[in-house]
């Protein structure tokens, strides 16, 4: 009996369809995220399209394309839109540990899997530190936060807060990694994960130490002789840069009978500071804000709502806003 055949494709109303398609595509905006020298991509019918963005950006873009390689910016996406594209994707939680150091990686945080056999299982992650793209220090990223990161093959895109972490534990790891005493006594309820988070933490810390006291070794009088002044000045203005940012910190929050909690340095695509999220209270108070200032330490974001004049504020000027308010 012979076997029925099968009606074979037919490739030219395929090719026909796929061309309408391309041209569609054109005529269509594109919700998609970007990272440094990488390219826009958009799947259509099972096809993943890719586009060279013509202007630089990082972030969450809306595109149009300009043809079929190139695409143009036409403004940031909007907090719903980026939401929509982020639903596609299965959900991961997180434990965030630190920004990557490189500034041509701009938002870039590692994190560690809050769930392990979870990750394993679901994604084939391993207990290893992970990268994280796109984290916004202003909506919720910060060391040992735990947050919720969406699964697109091996990419982790930062979505935002778990509301569902005690926020307690991430400030209790926040303030135990800032003292130089070590900790023996652990908060109750910390999860495995977290208490990893904070090895994680400690042995990097120990980690940097040694490459700084290496690389100080290493470097002869004769290498920094042979260094011309400018570049002299410039190592020691970025070393008293380092060396006194936390203590510009602490000052203008003690003037203001506060406590510094914590910082992070968010960097310029150039290696430079752009600005610092600081976490902050009011001294005696258990509720800690985050704010996004300038190098200057003029207030960018308050973390709190000032009827946008947030850049009316400086750090000190900030806290006293927050004393003097009658909801406090």
């Amino acid at each position: 009996m012979s076997q029925e055949r099968k009606p074979g494709v037919d490739v030219r109303a395929l090719v026909r369809r796929l061309n309408k398609e391309s041209r569609d595509l054109l005529q269509r905006d594109i919700i998609a995220p970007l990272l440094p020298g990488g390219k826009i991509r958009t799947r259509l019918s099972g096809l993943v399209y890719e586009f060279k963005p013509k202007t630089r950006f990082t972030g969450w873009g809306h595109f149009r394309p300009c043809n079929e390689g190139e695409a143009e910016l036409v403004a940031e996406a909007l907090p719903w839109e980026r939401g929509g594209y982020l639903e596609l994707f299965p959900a991961l939680r997180v434990i965030l540990l630190w920004p990557e150091p490189d500034p041509r990686r701009p938002g870039t945080w590692w994190a560690l899997p809050f769930n392990e056999s979870d990750a394993k299982q679901r994604f084939g992650f391993s207990a290893d530190p992970l990268p994280v793209f796109l984290c916004d220090p202003m909506n919720g990223a910060e060391r040992f936060e735990r947050v919720i990161a969406r699964v697109d093959g091996q990419t982790l895109w930062f979505e935002g807060p778990d509301t569902l972490a005690d926020p307690t534990h991430a400030e209790w790891l926040r303030d135990t990694a800032a003292t130089a005493e070590q900790t023996t006594a652990l908060l109750s309820g910390l999860a495995s994960s977290e208490r990893l988070a904070l090895l994680f933490w400690q042995l990097r810390q120990f980690e940097q130490a040694a490459i700084a006291e290496q690389g100080l070794l290493s470097k002869s009088v004769r290498q920094i002789q042979e260094q011309s002044r400018g570049q002299q000045l410039a190592w020691l203005r970025r070393g008293t840069a380092r060396l006194t940012l936390e203590a510009r910190l602490r000052h203008a929050l003690e003037k203001a009978d506060a406590v510094l909690h914590s910082y992070s340095e968010i960097a310029n695509p150039d290696g430079s500071l752009g600005h610092l999220t600081v976490e902050w209270s009011e001294q005696g108070n258990r509720r800690r804000y985050r704010s996004l200032l300038d190098p200057d330490l003029t207030v960018v974001s308050s973390g709190i709502c000032l009827s946008d004049r947030d850049r009316d504020f400086d750090l000190t000027s900030l806290v006293n806003v927050m004393s003097d308010s009658p909801f406090e």
